[in-house]
């Protein structure tokens, strides 16, 4: 039987490097094993935070079509701007909120345009759009009208990381955020999601949680003999997914156990888009205490974070809700414990009591991380810490497992 065919629509891709690439990525890359050939439609190159050139290869490109866009990433990129920093973004914030559903809605008559040739010379089976950006979804509803073609709606977040409410400040916008939500969904023969929390705000049951690189996953080794236990810091560091819950939790241990502490080192990779980063550090006296690296490729944050015997992620007490960042599933995989800033409750909580391998602390429970964090510098000590990446228990959180159960929600709708 001859192989599905899937248009998956997605503004956001390799090479751009930031974390909303990794689920289309994963889906490109592994949906063929379950029978579905996939076609990936995007937009040509835009100015952005990071990139990762790593991923794809030349037989990729052959598979994924790029459209014009007047977007104002995509413009900049053509008056010559690639890289765009903090305070870019920060206006860019402002200015997003002149545009609905998002600033990418200048790509969206373009993507169309590229999509209707795509479908008449294709014939694909079905669609699928995949947000943040919402704009994907205007684009996904628009070509799955025209062609009666069976279509997937997929949400990585609510609206952005945030809801309607949080992300307008005007009333206005906010009903019309939701009146599209709901279009979107009435309109799309499936609606997929990340988390539980985001399928009770969509309506929806079809969770599939995002997952770590396979491929990449490999990469990951035991920490090799050191003098210093390491704390790694993977990810971005901003006002969702925070740092200073280990900052206090390592000031504390610094002034209690002095010889202790000083075996520790922590290695930071990821994008740091908290503008008090390095204040903290010297407010907490930590600054000779971390290695800063930045955004990384992929492979290279894995290389320089094998040193690593145990990874933090906290979460905005604020946001957390829904929140499922999907550096944790990497983290899963590096077989690392993992120390989370959240409540037990969280879906990021549960995850890490799951996969029993981690523990969750509060501000009102920080000695608990302490003695978790001590006790892991303990058993490095004694030779007692066992690090296996790649363990069986992270084996259901892999891109391929993903792939799998998107592509059974594939074959039920045609």
């Amino acid at each position: 039987m001859a192989n599905k065919k899937l248009l998956l629509i997605s503004y956001y891709f390799p090479p751009f490097g930031g974390a909303g690439s990794g689920r289309p990525y994963g889906l490109f890359r592994h949906l063929p094993e379950f029978g579905i050939d996939v076609d990936i439609l995007t937009v040509k190159p835009i100015a952005s935070r990071s990139f990762d050139y790593s991923l794809l290869n030349k037989t990729d490109e052959s598979r994924i079509y790029r459209s014009k866009s007047f977007d104002p990433q995509r413009i900049m990129y053509l008056f010559g701007m690639r890289t765009l920093k903090d305070k870019t973004i920060g206006k860019g914030k402002t200015a997003s909120d002149r545009f609905f559903p998002d600033s990418k809605i200048g790509w969206v008559k373009q993507a169309v345009k590229l999509g209707r040739i795509l479908i008449e010379n294709k014939k694909y089976d079905t669609i699928m759009s995949t947000s943040p950006s919402i704009s994907s979804h205007l684009v996904g509803m628009k070509l799955a009208g025209e062609f009666n073609l069976k279509w997937i709606a997929d949400f990585r977040d609510y609206w952005t990381s945030y809801k309607p409410e949080s992300w307008y400040d005007s009333k206005s916008q906010v009903e019309k955020a939701y009146k599209l939500i709901a279009e979107i969904t009435k309109k799309a023969d499936a609606v997929t999601t990340v988390s539980k929390s985001i399928g009770n705000f969509l309506g929806t049951k079809d969770i599939i949680q995002n997952s770590y690189n396979t491929e990449l996953a490999n990469l990951w080794s035991s920490p090799k003999t050191t003098d210093r236990f390491v704390v790694g810091l993977l990810g971005t560091i901003d006002k969702l997914t925070i740092v200073e819950p280990l900052l206090k939790m390592l000031s504390k241990l610094k002034g209690t156990e002095a010889e202790l502490f000083a075996k520790i080192k922590v290695i930071q990779v990821g994008q740091i888009h908290d503008p008090d980063f390095e204040k903290k550090l010297s407010e907490y006296n930590l600054s000779e205490t971390i290695e800063i690296n930045n955004f990384q490729e992929r492979k290279t944050t894995i290389e320089m974070l094998n040193d690593s015997h145990l990874l933090y992620l906290g979460l905005n007490p604020e946001f957390e809700e829904g929140m499922l960042t999907s550096r944790v599933f990497e983290m899963i995989a590096s077989g690392r414990p993992i120390l989370g800033y959240t409540t037990k409750e969280s879906e990021l909580g549960c995850l890490i009591q799951d996969v029993k391998n981690g523990i969750t602390f509060q501000d009102d429970t920080i000695d608990v991380g302490v003695t978790y964090l001590k006790k892991n510098i303990e058993d490095w000590q004694n030779s007692k810490l066992t690090i296996i990446p790649n363990d069986t228990y992270a084996l259901p959180y892999s891109s391929v497992e993903m792939a799998k159960k998107v592509s059974e929600i594939i074959k039920n709708i045609l």
